[in-house]
């Protein structure tokens, strides 16, 4: 489930045909339920906990169908959530997220930070928006609250030059010990042949052919625990569930299973992140 602008948001309550547009968002969670469909993840073109009062329909919603989803994850950077234990609280009895899949760019917070767009100093006399004066993301901080929450956290590093001199083993002792990670996913970043921002950041700041040889070298000398509906084989190493994501926007997939039914904003269901025409109904 994604919220977004590119799309009309018809689940916004002063719309004039709000009834309706419930009634269709309702239909459409329902069709994915019954075929199968026991995982939701709440996510978005911006940061999905930035909007609660669409997190607090949703929950409302899914009670409403009998809240068939079983497991309800949330992926996220962590902006914003890791000096809030009320809002953590709100996700996990409320909404009832089970899992927060934490998008990850670098090892160290304050670059983490950086790539985010978040400042971390704020000097006298700067040019500065209130945005820009919110403390520093700490993932350890913020860990540490999921789990008094019995969260399952999944670390999502995205793979970008920023891990071409980064050892795979301290990947993994910066996840098991520092965040006390349950699983990992390392996520190849799509990028589409526009213009956009985004594509060109992605294609400047690719990861070398080197780290992923090493990466595919030492996930195959650990024990598989299973392989996924589209093909991803998920590895054990020292406890935590390892996943290499070769395809993370479900555009070459290795079985006719979909990867993903995408619920936007406009009450209508698609099959693919980026194309309008992947309309299921």
């Amino acid at each position: 489930m994604v919220h977004s602008n590119t799309y009309p948001n018809l689940m916004d309550i002063n719309d004039p045909k709000y009834d309706i547009n419930v009634r269709e968002y309702l239909k459409r969670m329902r069709f994915v339920s019954d075929n199968g469909c026991q995982t939701i993840m709440l996510t978005g073109t911006a940061e999905p906990q930035q909007n609660k009062q669409f997190l607090a329909t949703f929950a409302l919603l899914h009670q409403q169908i009998g809240s068939p989803f079983t497991n309800i994850e949330m992926q996220t950077t962590g902006m914003n959530l890791d000096q809030n234990r009320d809002y953590i609280r709100f996700l996990r009895n409320f909404v009832g997220i089970n899992t927060i899949a934490l998008s990850i760019n670098s090892l160290d917070d304050e670059e983490n930070c950086r790539i985010l767009g978040q400042r971390l100093i704020v000097s006298p006399g700067d040019d500065y928006s209130p945005a820009d004066v919110s403390a520093p993301l700490e993932l350890k901080r913020l860990c540490d609250l999921l789990r008094d929450y019995d969260f399952n956290i999944r670390c999502c590093f995205n793979l970008t030059d920023k891990f071409n001199n980064v050892d795979v083993q301290d990947i993994m002792n910066y996840s098991k010990i520092k965040l006390h990670a349950n699983q990992i996913t390392f996520r190849k970043l799509y990028s589409s042949n526009d213009a956009t921002e985004q594509s060109q950041w992605i294609r400047e700041h690719q990861i070398t052919l080197e780290f992923t040889h090493n990466l595919k070298d030492y996930l195959k000398s650990k024990p598989t625990i299973g392989t996924t509906a589209y093909g991803a084989t998920c590895y054990d190493v020292d406890g935590m569930s390892v996943m290499y994501d070769m395809d993370c926007m479900g555009k070459n997939p290795e079985t006719d299973v979909k990867k993903y039914l995408i619920l936007r904003p406009d009450c209508k269901l698609y099959s693919q992140w980026d194309s309008p025409a992947s309309l299921v109904f």
